[in-house]
């Protein structure tokens, strides 16, 4: 990996802490404050639909392109990339509707569901599962 590249993954993985680090100041989402407290036994806070989904949208898309990013300068290869735009793309398209659905036909204390479809959609974990999945497609490919 030359240094050009080098420079560009950590830029990528940095702008992905960022989004992170300031996803109170930047985002829409009082699930938040909801999750940091005692919510096993809470009911949901009021939430404005639009606005929220706005952000959690603008979220998911933010962490997506930083994440493509991140993965074009690892691997390297346009239908690595392409293949994962696609990805992104269809698991909003699951998991959205999933997630509203969860919010609306939710029983008071009982939140794994809505916490892991939203957290799966607001933190990169695909990036995760993407990387050593193509490596060991290729393992001699790009390293």
């Amino acid at each position: 990996m030359d240094s050009l590249r080098f420079t560009g993954l950590v830029l990528s993985v940095c702008g992905l802490f960022t989004v992170r680090f300031f996803e109170s100041e930047l985002f829409y989402d009082p699930l938040i404050e909801f999750f940091k407290g005692p919510y096993q036994t809470e009911s949901l806070p009021q939430i404005n639909w639009r606005a929220w989904s706005f952000n959690l949208i603008g979220r998911y898309l933010l962490n997506a392109v930083l994440s493509l990013f991140s993965l074009k300068m690892i691997y390297g290869q346009k239908s690595i990339l392409q293949f994962s735009a696609v990805l992104y793309f269809i698991i909003l398209l699951i998991l959205l509707p999933l997630l509203w659905g969860l919010m609306y036909y939710y029983v008071p204390g009982d939140y794994r569901g809505l916490f892991y479809v939203r957290r799966f959609l607001i933190h990169p974990v695909l990036l995760l599962l993407l990387i050593p999945s193509f490596y060991m497609l290729k393992p001699n490919k790009n390293f």
